[in-house]
């Protein structure tokens, strides 16, 4: 894409203003005779990186995943009444949803494989969908993956049960937390 103004040297020239701490705008072509503003690469600077976020919009519009801390804390097991291990074998995305910015909204069904807390046995089939009610807060959506297993927190009853959108500790076998959380919930469910 061709820009009508040469974006990328103005701001690689802000960059260099504002990390050499010159005071003026003689850094930007070397000529001393050019107009002297207060300030003028932090103003510089300030002024790239207003017109990033414009001609850049995505980069403003960033989730951040949850953390995942080192032990599967008490409390989070309390707000759930199923907790899975599910091997999901197919997941349906939501393509009418108008948001959709990161992971839509979706329905998935699978196979229970381990029941931590709940009425599913294993070789039960589940059928859930993500909740729609919940605000962001910053926080990335959920994502499934058909072929994959997970260990998965959800509240609600058959037909389908609800997989929180946001903030949910649900873990997928290749994660380093997936045996250590399997055992934390194993002993905190007895």
């Amino acid at each position: 894409m061709r820009w009508p103004f040469p974006v990328r040297s103005f701001v690689t020239v802000a960059l260099k203003c504002y990390i050499a701490r010159l005071p003026y705008l003689r850094c930007l072509s070397g000529k001393s005779n050019m107009p002297l503003l207060p300030r003028p690469c932090l103003a510089l600077t300030l002024f790239s990186l207003a017109l990033s976020s414009i001609v850049v919009p995505s980069v403003a519009q960033a989730c951040k995943d949850r953390t995942y801390p080192e032990t599967f804390p008490a409390a989070e097991l309390n707000r759930f009444e199923h907790v899975y291990v599910v091997h999901v074998e197919r997941v349906i995305q939501d393509v009418t949803s108008a948001d959709s910015r990161y992971a839509k909204p979706f329905i998935f069904d699978g196979k229970v494989l381990r029941a931590v807390k709940g009425s599913k046995k294993p070789g039960e089939t589940i059928l859930g969908a993500t909740t729609s009610d919940e605000e962001a807060l910053a926080r990335c959506p959920i994502s499934l993956k058909a072929g994959k297993t997970y260990l998965l927190m959800l509240n609600g009853s058959e037909p389908n049960y609800a997989l929180p959108r946001y903030g949910s500790l649900y873990v997928s076998e290749d994660q380093v937390e997936f045996k250590k959380y399997l055992s934390d919930l194993t002993e905190k469910a007895q």
